[in-house]
């Protein structure tokens, strides 16, 4: 079955820069696929501010900053996406949040956010995710 294409064109666009960086995170291209994140989440910033969309990429955009070790700026990315994505059951911010507090040295930002994620779904998430 295929995949449901975005009706607003800008949707599509901005959609289609973020495949290009799941697909280069896929093959462990991790600098190139945030650089893709980043070009995503510039267009969704000039054409789609506070879209459904927007918060979307800014969550993918901040895994790909943690997997660069850009830990800073992967949690001030995924702040930006944690309430949006929250209400939505999705943790992928608030486990970005929580591995990129742990790289920092901070265990207990580290372990509000992974509780954060837990709250979303439950014991899935647990220390495993911490094993990179």
């Amino acid at each position: 079955m295929p995949q449901k294409q975005p009706e607003d064109p800008r949707e599509a666009e901005a959609l289609a820069l973020a495949q290009k960086g799941i697909e280069a995170g896929a093959d462990g291209n991790h600098a190139e696929a945030a650089k893709h994140w980043e070009g995503a989440s510039d267009y969704a910033d000039a054409h789609l501010p506070g879209a459904d969309i927007d918060y979307w990429i800014k969550s993918g955009f901040g895994a790909a900053l943690y997997e660069i070790g850009a830990y800073e700026r992967s949690i001030a990315v995924s702040k930006i996406a944690l309430d949006w994505c929250s209400s939505h059951k999705a943790p992928l911010p608030a486990l970005s949040m929580a591995k990129s507090y742990r790289r920092l040295g901070d265990g207990a930002m580290a372990e509000a956010y992974l509780d954060h994620a837990r709250g979303l779904v439950g014991d899935a998430i647990s220390e495993k995710y911490f094993d990179d």
